[in-house]
């Protein structure tokens, strides 16, 4: 156990060390000009060129990237993390005196979000197919298509404003000194953030425990228990819960980055003075030493969280801590045992695994044009005629596409069903881009005559503070951000095929460049990463294009080189080796085609995700300009008038932003299960 300890602490340092650099770099990249920045507009245009370059030297303009970051990972080991240039306080100091009231935030909706996602999921699991399971997955779908920060602001309208429930926002009564604020004070100014934050983590929890508990349900030893005379509740209690503590215990450490990054979004909703609003001002403000303690600080939750997951795991079961070579050349027998059935499940397969009594058992079979032959040993070709060749290619090509478009009819999944979905989607794709470019003029054209218009027939979505009509305002919006969304999501499925191909196919180290990559990119809080990506490249337009595109790619990257693994081991790639075939043509011919229908569906689930992120960053601030509408900037803008009254400017933008992101989550979810029968059955 101690050495197990020992191993992943020191994965922990290096990764800690893989992104403090990664985080001093993107922050060095930035365009800004540190000696003026710090100095000020002002009295740097009163300064004297001596005094000037005096002070880029301090700051280590022109220095080579390396040696500043080894003088300041050198301060940060001994305590020095630099000066914050908004709050003028070491950064040290004003990290922890936010870091109380984030620490307090997140805590609550880390313990509430999980108990309530185990409840819900455990409650879907044991009622499958029952009017529990698709309440709990319908508020699941819904809540995942439905952007934190436009949550928070519907919460903020209806408890605050409208109810009067809860404080506007702050973490503590305004005018009031911190010796008379009392706990039911901070609780009632915690309590809306931390529901609303709470929400987070819940729908992927829920889904992931149900999951695995209907897994557990159609296990042999359960359907003994029922035999038994056990009930559901005695099966789960005794059975199902003692098997869901290793996947609790990952899906709950797992939450802990994607709940910081909510928090972010929850804190600059409510005013809530934690490390994610510092982290925006810090952005917005180009206060670097802040931004880049930060960043560090939330590294360290994310792999802190990962590293007690390791270590309970390794409590929990011994076997994950002993004889992991062993345990390793075991799984990856078991996946090459199991290549043939899982061929046979997406589609059919064209190579026989199994041997008639006529040949010997270490001489596999090969299908070619309808006709079984043995194959010889390694290094030996077939020979067989053009028309032969002929008719192998084209099973090869329908069986590669045969898992898409010929997968069995389930419950779960059937080809009308995913197809009108797609349709659907696809029409309102093209109807939401062809409004936005249509209505770009009206969404600007301003009209003081017409301004705060409640929603009526002439403007069913009202009118702005300036007198702009809010539906042509927010379709140009919409449109904005889901081709921006689109160009991310596909740029980033590029980056995730490149990847996880190179490291499926360049060997183990290759590979483990590849991890490392992925750890990497899943160690800071996607906002986070995307505030530090923007603030490099100094925000705007590519900011944020290039921000999505770069956060998105790892999950997908995993399923590419899973799937070109279990190809390589497939029964008709060998074949085709041993027919003489170049790797060139294997990966073109079998690789391609075999690994198409993962990317389109990483593709499609990609999109809403990216339309999310793209509308996250640009309601922080750090995307599209104002004059250029988009979801995020008209959602931003609206909460300076919620206590107006004027609900619609969030309402109606909002509602449109989760329509879209439901409507391809439909269509993603309806094509993953065609393609995996698996998943098409739970």
């Amino acid at each position: 156990m101690a050495r197990y300890i020992a191993t992943q602490m020191v994965r922990f340092a290096a990764l800690m060390l893989a992104i403090s650099f990664v985080v001093f770099a993107l922050v060095s990249l930035s365009p800004i000009d540190p000696v003026q920045m710090n100095v000020g507009q002002a009295a740097y245009m009163g300064m004297s060129e001596a005094k000037r370059a005096q002070l880029a030297e301090y700051w280590g303009v022109g220095t080579p990237l390396l040696e500043r970051y080894a003088s300041w990972l050198g301060s940060v080991l001994q305590g020095d993390w630099g000066i914050s240039l908004r709050f003028n306080a070491p950064v040290l100091e004003v990290i922890g005196n936010r870091a109380a009231n984030s620490l307090a935030l997140l805590a609550i909706a880390w313990v509430a979000s999980g108990v309530l996602g185990l409840v819900l999921g455990v409650v879907a699991g044991a009622n499958r197919d029952r009017w529990p399971d698709k309440l709990v997955k319908g508020y699941c779908f819904v809540l995942a298509s439905t952007p934190t920060f436009w949550l928070g602001l519907v919460a903020l309208m209806v408890f605050a404003v409208w109810l009067g429930w809860f404080p506007f926002g702050f973490s503590v009564p305004i005018g009031v000194s911190a010796a008379d604020v009392t706990l039911f004070d901070a609780a009632r100014h915690i309590a809306l953030p931390a529901i609303v934050l709470s929400f987070v983590g819940v729908a992927n929890i829920a889904l992931h425990t149900r999951e695995k508990l209907v897994d557990i349900l159609e296990s042999d030893y359960v359907r003994f228990a029922r035999a038994r005379g056990l009930s559901t509740r005695q099966i789960v209690r005794r059975h199902g819960m003692r098997n869901l503590l290793l996947p609790a215990i990952t899906l709950q450490f797992a939450s802990i980055s994607e709940i910081f990054g909510g928090s972010v979004l929850v804190e600059q909703v409510f005013s809530y003075p934690g490390l994610g609003q510092a982290a925006i001002t810090a952005g917005l403000g180009g206060d670097a030493p802040l931004l880049a303690g930060i960043a560090v600080v939330s590294a360290v939750l994310v792999f802190g969280g990962n590293l007690a997951a390791n270590v309970l795991y390794g409590v929990v079961d011994p076997r994950i801590r002993r004889d992991r070579p062993a345990a390793r050349r075991v799984k990856n027998r078991r996946l090459q045992n199991g290549a043939y059935d899982a061929q046979k499940a997406r589609g059919g397969s064209v190579v026989a695994n199994a041997a008639p009594s006529a040949y010997a058992a270490s001489e596999p079979l090969v299908a070619v044009g309808g006709e079984i032959r043995a194959i010889p040993a390694a290094g030996e070709p077939i020979r067989v005629s053009r028309a032969v060749e002929r008719a192998s290619k084209a099973v090869r090509q329908a069986m590669a596409v045969g898992s898409l478009l010929h997968a069995p009819r389930t419950a779960g999944a059937n080809r009308v069903g995913t197809l009108a979905k797609f349709v659907a989607a696809a029409v309102a794709l093209v109807a939401v881009i062809a409004a936005g470019l249509a209505l770009s003029d009206a969404a600007t054209a301003t009209d003081f005559s017409m301004k705060t218009l409640a929603p009526c027939l002439s403007h069913p979505f009202g009118t702005d503070w300036m007198g702009r009509d809010m539906l042509a305002r927010t379709l140009s919006g919409l449109s904005t951000s889901v081709l921006l969304g689109l160009v991310a999501a596909c740029v980033s499925s590029v980056i995730a095929v490149v990847l996880g191909a190179a490291a499926a196919l360049g060997g183990p180290k290759v590979d483990a460049v590849v991890s490392w990559l992925i750890d990497l990119m899943m160690g800071v809080p996607h906002i986070v990463l995307l505030v530090l990506i923007s603030y490099a490249l100094g925000k705007g337009f590519w900011g944020v294009a290039v921000g999505v595109a770069v956060t998105h790619w790892p999950n997908l990257a995993r399923v590419v080189r899973a799937e070109i693994l279990q190809c390589k081991q497939s029964d008709f790639v060998m074949a085709a080796r041993r027919m003489g075939k170049s790797s060139a043509y294997i990966a073109l011919r079998h690789m391609v085609p075999f690994v198409l229908p993962q990317f389109i569906v990483g593709l499609v689930l990609m999109f809403p995700h990216a339309i999310l992120h793209e509308a996250s960053i640009t309601f922080l601030g750090f995307g599209l300009p104002p004059e250029m509408p988009a979801i995020g900037v008209i959602l931003s803008e609206s909460m300076g008038y919620l206590s107006a009254g004027m609900w619609w400017l969030a309402v109606f933008p909002g509602l449109a932003l989760v329509a879209v992101v439901m409507l391809f989550d439909a269509a993603g979810e309806s094509l993953r299960k065609l393609v995996d029968p698996h998943t098409s059955q739970q």
